[in-house]
């Protein structure tokens, strides 16, 4: 009896080692031949919330890998979601995308769990922090993201620039800060929600009471920065390095935590071209790309820009972000406290806003 279940138990090991999901050796020159055969199509579905956020890293794609016609697309999260999940439910799934890229990283595991993604490791998956990946390779983070303080340096000196939330409150700021509203994007709200764990609701309630500008979005901060409409904000990103002939930084606090996650992507199971999708997450994954990247990597044998260290050196966590996005029922009631607060988002849409024109 014994040696039969040492066997049994062996034999379900044998298995389990058998169906795992094996890293990708092909070169990207192999992957891109594969791709060009199956068609040469890849349609994406990124989240953001102004449409030219994905630009600089696709047009480094298709300059890459000119054979490949790229149809992408940038909304908030949670609408690319639902536009999957409807495609899902036509029969012909022809609306599926070949690469889902979004920020609500809670979906990633419901789509994990109803086994609606495909299983597959890029080359370099084994270089990925361990807690932007998903161990079955259903799942990858591919670049960093942090929000944090940016402000313009033609309007605020750098020895003057808010860095922790208390600098918020100085009256020196007044009608120059920029916020997005906290309950119309769910990594604001963190933000938010970091405030008040720290600060009790009391600074929440300070720092609405200073007035500042409210928008729709965490595109218009930035934007209003570096046109020089606004000093600081702290619900919106920026470079690590500034940009040539630009004003705006990006400052990190001294004492106060900041919000960062990694962009996460998944190739659908429905999707039509998975070979170009395949090739897209390596890509992203090369060292190539990641070498490039205006904030943090998500390899761990590549250095951030600039001098800055691994995420891992300074006061954030994106798994602690990935945690509180699963917590479905506390964030939700949260955005409902904070839009009582705050009041109700007024405004255009992110993707309607008019960037030229002041908020």
């Amino acid at each position: 009896m014994k040696h039969a279940l040492i066997g049994v138990i062996a034999g379900a090991l044998f298995a389990s080692t058998a169906l795992a999901t094996e890293i990708e050796t092909k070169s990207l020159e192999e992957l891109y031949a594969e791709a060009v055969a199956e068609g040469g199509e890849l349609v994406i579905r990124a989240g953001g919330d102004k449409d030219d956020q994905a630009d600089y890293y696709l047009d480094m794609f298709k300059e890459r890998f000119p054979e490949i016609n790229v149809t992408h697309s940038v909304d908030l999260s949670f609408y690319h979601a639902s536009r999957y999940d409807n495609a899902r439910e036509d029969d012909s799934k022809a609306d599926v995308p070949d690469i889902i890229q979004f920020q609500t990283l809670h979906d990633y595991d419901y789509y994990a769990e109803r086994g609606l993604l495909e299983r597959y490791k890029p080359k370099n998956w084994e270089k990925v922090y361990p807690d932007y990946k998903d161990p079955h390779g259903r799942w990858i983070g591919l670049f960093g993201v942090a929000f944090t303080n940016v402000f313009n340096s033609d309007l605020i000196n750098e020895d003057d620039a808010p860095r922790d939330a208390l600098d918020y409150l100085d009256p020196a700021l007044k009608g120059k800060v920029i916020l997005t509203y906290p309950h119309t994007d769910d990594a604001v709200l963190y933000q938010f929600w970091n405030l008040k764990e720290k600060y009790g609701w009391e600074y929440l309630e300070q720092l609405v009471a200073t007035e500042p500008t409210w928008v729709r979005g965490t595109s218009m901060p930035y934007v209003a920065i570096d046109n020089g409409w606004y000093g600081a904000s702290f619900t919106t990103s920026w470079a690590f390095v500034p940009f040539e002939g630009s004003d705006t930084r990006l400052v990190l606090p001294e004492e106060d935590y900041f919000l960062s996650w990694f962009q996460t992507a998944a190739i659908p199971t429905d999707a039509k071209h998975k070979s170009a999708a395949k090739l897209y997450l390596n890509w992203m994954l090369s060292e190539e790309f990641q070498g490039k990247w205006l904030q943090f990597p998500v390899r761990m044998d590549v250095e951030s820009p600039d001098g800055y260290k691994s995420h891992r050196h300074y006061n954030t966590s994106p798994a602690d972000f990935h945690r509180f996005m699963l917590k479905r029922d506390q964030v939700e009631r949260f955005r409902l406290q904070i839009e009582q607060l705050v009041g109700p988002a007024e405004g255009p849409a992110p993707l309607e806003l008019d960037y030229s024109v002041k908020p």
